[in-house]
C-alpha cells in the first residue's frame, strides 16, 4: 500500500509540473490583454492594426538542443489575394500546409479551421533572422487563460530567447488576424541519438489581432469581441 502511495504521489507531481511547465513556444502581443474568448480557447487580444509580437522561443526541457525553422502563422478572414505581401505565402488550409512541411501539429482553432472564410498566410521567420531561438536570457510565461491580465508572468528559469515582429494591418480590410508559432524542435535522446519535431505553441499562448470600430466606446469594443467569439465558436 505504501508503495502504491508513493507512486500515485509521483504520478500527480509529474502531472502538476508538465501542467505549469512553460510551453517551447509562445506568441504574446505587447500591450494587449488577455481575454476568455469561447471558455476553451484563450488568446491575448489586440485591436490596434500596428503593433509588436513577442515570439518566444523556451527550453523548457534539458534534452532540447535546437528550436530552429521557424514560421509566422496568421489566420484572417481575407478571402482573396494576399493583403501581407510577397513575403508571405498563402495556402488554402492547415493542411496543406502541414504537408509542405511533412508535419502533424497540433492545431487549435481557427488556425485548424477548413472554413470558407479563413486564409492561412505563412512567412518564414528565418528571412529577418528570426528562425531560430537561441539560449540567451530568461524568457517568461505568456498563458491566456488568466483573463484580464496585461502582463506575462515570470518563468524562473526558462532559458530561450525571445524575438520581436511588427505588424501593421492598417487600410487592409480584415476583420480579424490570428497568430501561432511553428518551429521544429531538436531532443537529444542519449542512446537513441537527436531526434526532431514540429511544433505549435498551445492555444492558451496565442495572440489575436481584431478591429475594432473607430469609436472608443465599451459598447463598440463589446460588439467587436462578440463577433470575434462568434467567429471561433462557427470553426
Amino acid at each position: 500500500m505504501k508503495m502504491l502511495r508513493l507512486i500515485i504521489t509521483g504520478i500527480l507531481i509529474g502531472l502538476s509540473s508538465s501542467a505549469f511547465a512553460v510551453p517551447a513556444l509562445q506568441v504574446h502581443g505587447v500591450g494587449s490583454t488577455a481575454v476568455d474568448l469561447t471558455g476553451d480557447e484563450d488568446s491575448w487580444l489586440l485591436t490596434d492594426p500596428t503593433g509588436s509580437l513577442e515570439l518566444i522561443g523556451t527550453y523548457q526541457s534539458k534534452n532540447v538542443v535546437s528550436i530552429t525553422n521557424a514560421f509566422l502563422i496568421l489566420t484572417t478572414d481575407a478571402v482573396s489575394g494576399n493583403p501581407f505581401g510577397s513575403d508571405y505565402a498563402k495556402f488554402d488550409s492547415a493542411e496543406a500546409f502541414e504537408q509542405s512541411i511533412g508535419a502533424n501539429l497540433n492545431r487549435h482553432s481557427p488556425y485548424g479551421s477548413d472554413a470558407a472564410l479563413v486564409d492561412t498566410f505563412v512567412y518564414d521567420l528565418s528571412l529577418v533572422g528570426m528562425g531560430s531561438f537561441a539560449r540567451v536570457g530568461e524568457t517568461k510565461d505568456c498563458n491566456a487563460d488568466v483573463p484580464g491580465t496585461t502582463d506575462c508572468a515570470s518563468a524562473s528559469n526558462s532559458i530561450g530567447q525571445i524575438h520581436t515582429f511588427d505588424y501593421d494591418f492598417s487600410g487592409l480590410g480584415l476583420a480579424s488576424v490570428h497568430f501561432d508559432l511553428v518551429a521544429l524542435i531538436t531532443d537529444d535522446k542519449g542512446n537513441r541519438g537527436l531526434s526532431s519535431s514540429w511544433d505549435i505553441n498551445p492555444g492558451s499562448h496565442d495572440s489575436t489581432w481584431v478591429k475594432v470600430p473607430e469609436s472608443s466606446s465599451v459598447l463598440m469594443l463589446f460588439v467587436g469581441l462578440i463577433s470575434l467569439v462568434a467567429v471561433r465558436r462557427k470553426n
